[in-house]
């Protein structure tokens, strides 16, 4: 027999450092994440599931603390997305969800859903709803939110001769189809607003057109709520700011249909000093329209839809890049309250996410709400430390 006179560190029981990549992530499902080398972490020295030792000077005890693996994974992936590696972003948090239903993996799909949505995979979406439904036994979201129910409840109101904007309408909203074939047809409607938060460039120019055409033809249309709209509207046209011309048009329309010349004149100079063009005239209805400024059906307090004139809301679509947060720096108006709409935001890149965490702790304007962002962008925001400045809620699913 051969006696060893040296022991291994093992044998004398001392702690022998594990070696990890340090490009490797551990769950505490025991799922191992790689991450890509692309991104590096952000304010963070180690990345995974990291034990990190502090000895205790009076007893020699070490103190093992562990941080969170799926902050880390979400903060990793949503980076990720806003420098445009979809593939590597999608690979990550799939690595993770896969057959994980742990409290903190939620988020994760969260996340997935909302990348599958954006980019358009609804196969793969469904795929996953049903994933979702086995492992985490809860109900997956919806692919188009609300959006057949919408389309159905805007076509029985068509039919009764309402047309309904609300929430944050774009200029693709199938509303604007049915109005445009209205007009053709010599129809009557009655315009809907009680609801309707913003309206973007092309959205703004359509109803603009639409108005005026109906208004030329002396057809007798109808306007609910269009005071409310048209100070609000109004009170985003800046004299000197030649941008979004149709919403200009949109705020003559309403002035006209509201009978309010006096309004409608003053608007009209600041119309032609900005845009260096000759303003509309003061051409009223010949038919009186039917006004109606109460609703039986107004939102609730609480609702985020809410046409309270006291918030000062825009709505912000696309891509958000290099940047480029002039509409954002121009609503916001010192001393007053301002809700941000991410419904229709995509994807915001990380040196856009920065310069909106500059512009909002400057801005004497507030309190801000970011209102309807996907999980995607709200994590970006979060490792921004936008949510420190102002109050982000993520869209309902």
């Amino acid at each position: 027999m051969v006696l060893s006179f040296f022991k291994s560190k093992k044998d004398s029981g001392e702690r022998m450092p594990v070696q990890m990549p340090v490009n490797v992530m551990v769950t505490p499902a025991g799922t191992s994440v790689k991450m890509s080398d692309a991104v590096a972490p952000v304010a963070q020295e180690t990345v995974g599931w990291d034990t990190i030792t502090r000895p205790n000077g009076d007893y020699g005890i070490e103190v093992l603390e562990e941080s969170d693996p799926y902050t880390e994974i979400a903060e990793h992936a949503a980076i990720l997305f806003a420098n445009g590696q979809y593939d590597t972003a999608r690979s990550t948090l799939e690595s993770v969800i896969r057959g994980n239903n742990e409290p903190g993996a939620v988020k994760l799909w969260a996340m997935l859903f909302d990348l599958l949505r954006i980019r358009g995979e609804q196969k793969a979406f469904d795929t996953l709803s049903l994933e979702f439904a086995r492992i985490c036994e809860l109900s997956p979201p919806a692919w188009s939110l609300e959006q057949e129910a919408d389309e159905e409840d805007d076509n029985s109101q068509q039919a009764a001769g309402i047309a309904v904007l609300q929430g944050a309408v774009s200029g693709d909203a199938a509303v604007f189809g049915g109005l445009f074939q209205a007009l053709s047809k010599g129809e009557s409607r009655t315009l809907d607003m009680h609801r309707l938060i913003g309206l973007d460039a092309e959205a703004s120019a359509k109803l603009a057109k639409i108005l005026q055409q109906a208004r030329r033809r002396d057809l007798a249309w109808g306007l609910l709520a269009s005071e409310a709209q048209a100070e609000k509207l109004a009170g985003r046209t800046v004299a000197g700011q030649a941008k979004d011309e149709g919403q200009w048009l949109l705020v003559l329309e309403l002035f006209q249909f509201l009978g309010w010349e006096e309004q409608f004149e003053d608007k009209a100079v600041d119309y032609a000093v900005t845009f260096e063009v000759s303003p509309p005239a003061w051409e009223p209805p010949k038919t009186t329209p039917a006004m109606q400024e109460e609703s039986k059906d107004a939102p609730s307090d609480d609702d985020v839809l809410t046409l309270d004139p006291a918030l000062f809301t825009t709505v912000l679509e696309g891509e958000i890049l290099q940047g480029r947060l002039d509409d954002v720096e121009h609503l916001l108006v010192p001393g007053e309250e301002c809700h941000l709409d991410f419904a229709r935001v995509q994807r915001v890149d990380f040196v856009s996410a920065g310069a909106l965490a500059s512009l909002l702790k400057t801005t004497k304007a507030g309190p801000i709400t970011i209102v309807h962002a996907n999980w995607l962008v709200a994590e970006l925001l979060h490792v921004m430390g936008v949510d420190q400045i102002a109050k982000i809620e993520v869209a309902r699913h």
